[in-house]
């Protein structure tokens, strides 16, 4: 019989009501509603299970979850999702959740860089990153950068847009804002930095490129903001309004009688138990959310409503399965079948769950599931019966259900190569089931297919102490450890409260060297810390809250502090080898500013202003007394809409001393003026309208003075009698300038014009 399967003879009603009772209203017994997913992958990239010893490689829509590791080898990048937050890291980075569950992610960064990108930030959520040097505390929602030195020994915090606090030891906490760079060298906080923006690199770049594919996605328009892998679905499928589902997203390359949840394979992932990761790279939101409508021949995506928090489930699918239901299967009792649930389905969960939980992970992925219902069916699930008296919309649909092996099932091993025939008689009879009493084996952890990892991190970066803000739960015990307690727990997954028991004996029988976390600031209250303080010119360039750090005259390529505030302990930053997209790397291996400017909206103008820094704003201010003659701050403006030939000009008129033109003034009148004649005219070719827009210019920064002669200088060629303009005042008066003309003509042509008269006499 199929109930033997699911439910063991072991399973008594007495034992599963007292078992359900427990937990039924308990928070502690419901896993999180979220969880972070790997949605990128570059390069080497490793993964570690949490309480596993093995690292391998990491695979794109593997959940994460509290203990787990990834380590980035050179040239490699991840990329992590965790509700309405994306972080990513660059290679060379060891990085580890320490918390993850509805209130707080909480991660560790032992080495290399993070990049944090906190889209909104819900009352009582948090986002923490501990570090060797400091912890670092998201209080409002924006885009950070966090670079640990190579030797550990000190942290960088950038803060392109938001607001954060850092804490250390003994009490020492402080706010840090938008527009700078804090660079801590101690736990203490004592010796710090505080420092401009620096150039974007080649990891800001990648940084902006995936964060335009989340503000540019069609998705988005669909699906609640905080769904995971939204973004990819844009690439893979289009979507279209239904009168009966509402808007529907159909995938466009899957294969001939592709069906959802049968290219993949299943995994133990805590504290849900079985999980389905899909191998498609958009295979996580339509698995993990909303429902599944087969309509016009083809299967759809629903993801539910849009105005509500979305809550994750491992699968949405409904078990099927038994000794005698296949005729074609007689492996280890009987195979293993699923189908999708439809728009109207109850997600019957296989794990420990309040009814708090089992409405909200029903009502937020479906819209047109009845309340009523939902309560009808937490009834029969929290007393242990099955599941009967339901509708599935695919329950007898022989093409929508999959089948596999128990090996194969248990062995994460892939399910699409692996498929059983299902037959269609016994399949109307079998019945659904509530439990799964399916213990995982150490090789339920990680893909049967995953490859060991070439790469993982030096242990002296793994066993680095850090500094939490938050005490973090008991790591996870070891897997065959893990094991044993769930086959132990009747093949159900250990809820979470009972996971940290277990993993706080285990704890406690650790010695104190063992214990690399060290939370501080806990006797600090509700009171946000003050400001990061500064000293001497460092406060006058503190830039307002929310607003840029101006431009550093004194430092155009942003690769050194221009003002150093020091604390206590004082000393001077020495260059250190670090890694090229590293804050600590030396000045000659940073990149190049960023060339793409639609890149973020608030991080952008910031980023880019070292770029401007580029044009010495020292030599401007230096030749101020000399813009009398030509004002220099109008030569870039004069490049942006005068000709090349007019800016190259312009320094060969500064090699010509003006004195000299002055004084060779007179002996041009006496020679033949044609050809001056001739050039006055191609000198008017420059349009006089460039000449007015740049008067107002003049008038900010040369005198009065020098306005008024403006329109005198346009009779002459513009820009060299401009300069010239204070020595002429030496010269002879306007008034002879303007005879000049009549002084300097030739007597060959007076002569003619007598001729000429005689001439029109005698006629």
């Amino acid at each position: 019989m199929y109930t033997k399967h699911f439910f063991p003879r072991a399973w008594c009603a007495a034992a599963l009501a007292t078992v359900l009772g427990a937990f039924a209203g308990a928070a502690l017994a419901d896993p999180p509603e979220r969880v972070a997913r790997v949605g990128f992958l570059r390069g080497e990239v490793s993964f570690q299970p949490a309480g596993d010893d093995r690292w391998v490689e990491a695979s794109l829509n593997r959940p994460l979850g509290t203990g787990d590791k990834v380590y980035t080898d050179r040239d490699s990048r991840a990329e992590f999702e965790a509700g309405a937050a994306v972080m990513r890291i660059d290679e060379r980075t060891t990085f580890s959740l320490l918390n993850l569950d509805d209130e707080i992610a909480q991660v560790e960064l032992t080495e290399g860089v993070l990049s944090l990108r906190v889209r909104r930030l819900e009352r009582g959520e948090s986002y923490e990153v501990d570090t060797p040097t400091l912890a670092f505390v998201v209080s409002e929602p924006g885009e950070y950068r966090i670079d640990i030195s190579p030797q550990g020994d000190s942290t960088m915090v950038t803060v392109f847009d938001g607001a954060g606090d850092v804490y250390g030891e003994n009490n020492a906490s402080y706010g840090v804002r938008a527009g700078n760079s804090y660079r801590f060298n101690d736990s203490a906080l004592h010796d710090y930095e505080v420092l401009d923006l620096p150039r974007a690199d080649d990891f800001d770049n990648w940084v902006a490129s995936r964060n335009q594919r989340y503000q540019r996605s069609v998705s988005s328009r669909y699906v609640a903001d905080d769904m995971i892998g939204y973004a990819d679905l844009d690439e893979a499928g289009s979507w279209e309004d239904d009168r009966e589902y509402g808007s529907v997203w159909y995938p466009t390359s899957v294969s001939v009688g592709w069906a959802p949840y049968r290219y993949g394979h299943w995994s133990w992932v805590d504290p849900w138990g079985w999980t389905w990761i899909d191998n498609a790279a958009w295979g996580f939101a339509p698995f993990h959310y909303g429902r599944w409508v087969y309509a016009r021949n083809r299967w759809g995506w629903c993801p539910g409503p849009r105005h509500v928090r979305a809550v994750y489930a491992p699968a949405l699918v409904a078990f099927v399965g038994g000794g005698g239901w296949g005729a074609s299967i007689s492996v280890g009792g009987g195979p293993i079948g699923w189908f999708p649930l439809g728009p109207r389905d109850v997600y019957v969960p296989w794990y420990r769950a309040s009814r708090d939980y089992f409405h909200n992970v029903n009502v937020r992925n479906t819209t047109v599931i009845n309340n009523t219902y939902i309560t009808n069916v937490y009834n029969n699930y929290s007393a242990g019966r099955p599941i009967t008296g339901t509708q599935y919309a695919y329950r007898n649909n022989v093409q929508a259900v999959t089948a596999v092996s128990r090996d194969v099932f248990v062995g994460a091993r892939p399910v699409a190569a692996s498929r059983v025939q299902v037959n269609p008689a016994q399949l109307r009879t079998a019945q659904v089931a509530s439990r799964l009493a399916i213990a995982p084996t150490p090789a339920s952890f990680v893909a049967a297919n995953a490859q060991r990892a070439r790469a993982v991190p030096q242990a002296a970066a793994i066993d680095r102490r850090v500094i939490a803000r938050t005490a973090p739960p008991p790591q996870p015990i070891a897997t065959a450890a893990r094991v044993q307690a769930i086959q132990r727990n009747n093949a159900q997954p250990l809820a979470r409260d009972e996971q940290r028991q277990l993993a706080a004996r285990t704890a406690a029988a650790q010695p104190a060297a063992a214990r690399r976390v060290q939370v501080v600031g806990e006797g600090r209250g509700a009171t946000p810390p003050p400001p990061l303080p500064t000293r001497g010119a460092a406060a006058a360039r503190q830039p307002a809250a929310g607003r840029a750090a101006p431009a550093n005259p004194a430092n155009p390529r942003g690769n050194a502090p221009a003002v150093a505030p020091r604390g206590e302990n004082a000393r001077v930053p020495q260059p250190e080898r670090g890694l090229p997209s590293s804050r600590f790397a030396p000045h000659g291996e940073r990149a190049q500013p960023r060339g793409n400017a639609a890149a973020e909206r608030s991080v952008l103008p910031q980023r880019e202003a070292p770029q401007a820094r580029q044009a010495p704003p020292q030599r401007e201010t230096r030749e101020a007394p000399q813009s009398r003659q030509m004002p220099q701050r109008e030569a870039p403006q004069t490049r942006q809409v005068t000709p090349q030939r007019e800016v190259r000009e312009a320094p060969q008129m500064r090699q010509a001393p003006p004195q000299r033109e002055v004084r060779e003034a007179p002996q041009m009148r006496q020679a033949p003026p044609q050809r001056e004649v001739r050039e006055a005219p191609q000198m008017r070719q420059a349009p006089p309208q460039r000449e007015v827009r740049e008067a107002p210019q003049m008038r900010q920064a040369p005198p009065q003075r020098e306005v008024r002669e403006a329109p005198q200088m346009r009779q002459a060629p513009p820009q060299r009698e401009v300069r010239e303009a204070p020595q002429m005042r030496q010269a002879p008066p306007p008034r002879e300038v303007r005879q000049a003309p009549q002084r300097s003509q030739p007597p060959e042509r007076r002569q003619s014009d007598k001729k000429d008269d005689d001439d029109h006499r005698r006629r």
